[in-house]
């Protein structure tokens, strides 16, 4: 694969005997982009990596790696510089060795000076933090040591694609924020593309100039990070995205004068008049489900708000996190979080007063769980 070149997937398809695991997946990650691919555990993101590395064949589709067809090229031909999220550390190879490996190997060879060896892993050993653990084997590491040993791995290569398997999962959280920002920079400097897995669809959204929504091995929804979190195509999606995820209420529609009113067992909330023309387009019966997100509702001190609808809500829980922190409430009996700016704790079984945005509410149909 020459410089400057995209990967393209086109038309996968994958089983394993009698189950599907992928179904009709195509995307395009550009030169010098990072594709973030998120969906639970078993969605098939690791399958993708697989494939595209070589390691297994799709039973349908073409990999494409610019204008060069490798879906029945053999691994070793291919380029990529693949992070297992098993790590596969060499058991008997210093951290310092792991991470040149792949300098070393017959692929490489001599390619790279040893000097010139000797700075890159000086290089992604600095990013990680990694340096005073240079001589130290890999049963000498704890989890996270190990998934940066990896990273590293990966990282010092000069692939045709880099493909991430989770690489930040099992840090802590200092790590994590420190690495997400430095592994982007690193990567968009680049002209090749890499592909970034993770189930966290937040961390998918801070590291990508794409994010892929992949969920049960179909993809539900691919584009740029705030589309996906603002306008998220159905109920799965919302369920995924954001911290926390949105909130789903189920509720039926009336009409009363000229305004469009959601009702929910606890509360009736009227609809502003961009989604209430856009349900109006739509065949969709009266039962909808509204999707509030967790920074769209405003908590209050007095018994009504100066503008807006007041519903009732019963305190569930109080989770500080500093700069913010996140409300339990109860809504009838439906359990919603509640993300605030207020560091006054509530009293749990306390019955508050609320009020929602009403701009930034999102509706799906209830029976297709589209959104509308």
């Amino acid at each position: 694969m020459n410089d400057g070149q995209d990967l393209r997937l086109d038309g996968i398809v994958k089983s394993y005997g009698e189950t599907t695991v992928l179904e009709d997946i195509s995307l395009t990650v550009g030169p010098g982009q990072v594709l973030g691919l998120t969906g639970p555990s078993g969605a098939g993101k690791t399958t993708i990596c697989r494939l595209i590395s070589g390691i297994e064949k799709p039973d349908a589709g073409s990999i494409r790696f610019g204008d060069c067809d490798v879906t029945d090229l053999p691994t070793q031909e291919r380029g990529v510089a693949y992070m297992f999220e098993s790590y596969a550390l060499y058991p008997q190879l210093t951290v310092a060795d792991n991470i040149a490996f792949p300098l070393r190997s017959p692929v490489n060879k001599g390619r790279y000076a040893a000097d010139e060896i000797e700075r890159r892993v000086r290089e992604v050993l600095d990013l990680s933090e990694l340096t005073p653990l240079t001589e130290r084997l890999p049963s000498e590491l704890s989890g996270g040591q190990k998934q940066r040993v990896a990273l590293c791995r990966a990282l010092v290569q000069e692939p045709a694609v880099w493909l991430l398997d989770e690489p930040i999962s099992h840090l802590d959280a200092k790590m994590r924020n420190k690495l997400r920002g430095s592994i982007r920079r690193r990567q968009i400097a680049t002209d090749r593309p890499t592909i970034w897995t993770t189930p966290d669809a937040t961390e998918a959204a801070s590291v990508a100039d794409s994010v892929v929504v992949l969920i049960e091995g179909r993809i539900h929804q691919q584009g740029a990070p705030e589309d996906i979190y603002l306008r998220p195509v159905n109920t799965q999606v919302a369920r995924l995205v954001g911290d926390p995820a949105m909130n789903l209420l189920s509720g039926t529609l009336r009409r009363e004068a000229d305004v469009l009113i959601f009702e929910h067992e606890a509360m009736n909330q009227p609809l502003p008049p961009e989604l209430d023309r856009r349900i109006q387009q739509g065949t969709h019966d009266s039962a909808i489900v509204l999707g509030i997100r967790p920074a769209a509702i405003n908590l209050h001190d007095r018994d009504r708000p100066a503008n807006g609808v007041t519903i009732s809500a019963q305190v569930y829980a109080w989770e500080p996190f500093g700069k913010y922190a996140i409300v339990s409430v109860k809504i009838g009996s439906d359990l919603v979080k509640i993300k605030t700016s207020r560091t006054r704790p509530f009293e749990i079984n306390t019955t508050i007063p609320l009020s929602l945005d009403a701009d930034r509410l999102v509706a799906f149909d209830e029976g297709t769980g589209n959104a509308i």
